[in-house]
């Protein structure tokens, strides 16, 4: 008869196994990195992010889903929160950009917020780079100047 001793080592033996393999079998979240790294530990939400971020420029740490990206050469894109309202994100001192084709993938951008007011003549250059038709209420955004920018890989 085996002793407690002996049962508990037993387990111990079958459990670390089997730990090991959940563990391998978990999905692993990758990502591509644009521009300086950036750390994927607790971004805010879009939706937070909108209602904290105001007319003086702040550091800010988001994710969302890509709805757009600059099809001449990806030096821009937006992401959408659940209220359906944009954020325009561009790229520090147009050091990098990011790939055209990543429409629908989540991201997490670091880097500085504010609530502006576009010049027509800006505001129309992003409505013709989208393929959209200019709106007079395409002038007020919230934009993020992005120190990096990480691309979920697929």
């Amino acid at each position: 008869m085996a002793s407690f001793a002996s049962k508990q080592l037993t387990m111990k033996f079958i459990a670390l196994p089997v730990i090991l393999i959940a563990i391998s079998c978990s999905p692993q979240v990758n990502y591509s990195t644009y521009g300086e790294e950036v750390s994927p530990e607790s971004p805010m939400t879009t939706a937070a992010f909108l209602t904290s971020v105001g007319s003086d420029s702040s550091e800010f740490k988001i994710t969302g889903t890509v709805e757009s990206v600059c099809q001449m050469k990806g030096c821009w894109m937006t992401i959408k929160n659940d209220q359906n309202q944009s954020i325009r994100v561009t790229f520090k001192d147009y050091g990098f950009f990011v790939p055209k084709d990543i429409a629908g993938r989540e991201v997490i951008i670091e880097g500085n917020a504010i609530k502006t007011e576009l010049e027509e003549d800006m505001a129309k250059h992003y409505a013709e780079d989208a393929g959209k038709e200019y709106d007079p209420s395409m002038k007020n955004e919230v934009s993020i100047v992005a120190s990096g920018v990480l691309v979920r890989d697929i």
